[in-house]
C-alpha cells in the first residue's frame, strides 16, 4: 500500500513565528486501515509513508527539530504480528531513507532503549546516528521503544551513579541526562488520530508546549495540516505561566516595581 504524496504542494502560508521544536503522535494507522478494509501492517506501512513528506514540509518552514513517537514501551503488549511489522518498518526506513537524509544534511537520533529492540533494528539504528552525526540542517528524533517515565527514571539513575549530592539536583541537572539533551524542548506537540493526550511522550520536555489536536488520521496528514498546525501554533501568545507586560498593573512584578 503506497500513499501517494500531493503533485505539488500549496505555497508556503505566512507565519508570524515558527517553532523550532515539533514533536508529533502519529496516531490513527490502526483506524485508517480499517476504514479501508485493510489490515493494521498495512495501515502502518501507510503512516510510515508519511514521515518523509511531512518533514519536508517541516524543514520548508524552518522547523529545527522534529521528533517523532513511533513505538512507545507500551505498544510491546499489541499482538506479536503487529509488533513484527512495525519492527520491520523501522527497519525499512532506515535502509529506504539513510542515504538521502544524510545528503540532505539531517541528522537522526533514536530517543528511547536501544537494548530491547531485536539486532536487525538496533545496529541499523546506531549505525544511522553514527553517520549523521555531524550533520546540522535538521535534527529528526525517531522516538521508538521510548516512554517518558522511563526516561525521567534513568536520568534521576544516571544522576545517582555520578554521585550528584541531592541540593545539587537541579531541573538543568535532569534535563542534561533526559533522551533530548542538547536540544531545545519541544514549541509544539502534535497529535493526530482525534485522540486529547499526550500518552507517556516527552512528558518533562512538553511541559510548556503548545498542543494540537486534529482528528486527521496519520497516514493522511499532508502538507496542507502541516502549514494548519503551524498556522495554529503562530496564532498563539505562549506565556509560560506570566502574563504580557502591561496586561495586568496588579502583577507581583509591577507591585514590586520589577
Amino acid at each position: 500500500m503506497v500513499v501517494e504524496p500531493a503533485l505539488t504542494a500549496p505555497p508556503l502560508p505566512r507565519l508570524h513565528v515558527v517553532p523550532q521544536h515539533v514533536a508529533i503522535i502519529m496516531d490513527g494507522n490502526g483506524r485508517w486501515a480499517q476504514g479501508r478494509g485493510l489490515g493494521r501492517a498495512d495501515g502502518h506501512r501507510a503512516g510510515a509513508e508519511t514521515i518523509r513528506p511531512v518533514m519536508e514540509r517541516f524543514g520548508q518552514h524552518g522547523v529545527e527539530v522534529l521528533t517523532l513517537f513511533g513505538f512507545s514501551t507500551e505498544n510491546w503488549g499489541r499482538p506479536r504480528t503487529e509488533v513484527q511489522s512495525i519492527l520491520k518498518l523501522g527497519r525499512d526506513f532506515i535502509d529506504t531513507h539513510l542515504d538521502e537524509l544524510d545528503e540532505a544534511g539531517v541528522q537522526l537520533r533514536h530517543l528511547g532503549d536501544l537494548d530491547r529492540l531485536p539486532g536487525f533494528l538496533r545496529g541499523r539504528v546506531e549505525k544511522a546516528v553514527e553517520r549523521t552525526s555531524s550533520n546540522s540542517k535538521m535534527v529528526l528524533n525517531l522516538a521508538f521503544n521510548y516512554g517518558g517515565r522511563a526516561d525521567i527514571v534513568e536520568a534521576v539513575q544516571q544522576l545517582i551513579r555520578d554521585g550528584v549530592p541531592p541540593a545539587e539536583v537541579t531541573e538543568e541537572a535532569i534535563a542534561s541526562r533526559l533522551a533530548t539533551a542538547g536540544l531545545s524542548d519541544p514549541d509544539l506537540l502534535i497529535r493526530t488520530g482525534g485522540e486529547a493526550r499526550i500518552s507517556n511522550f516527552l512528558v518533562w520536555q512538553a511541559t510548556y508546549a503548545e498542543y494540537y489536536f486534529t482528528d486527521t488520521l496519520w497516514p493522511d496528514f499532508r502538507a496542507e495540516q502541516v502549514d494548519a498546525a503551524l498556522v495554529e501554533f503562530s496564532r498563539r501568545q505562549r506565556r509560560f505561566g506570566l502574563v504580557p507586560s502591561g496586561d495586568d498593573e496588579d502583577s507581583l512584578s509591577a507591585e514590586s516595581g520589577a
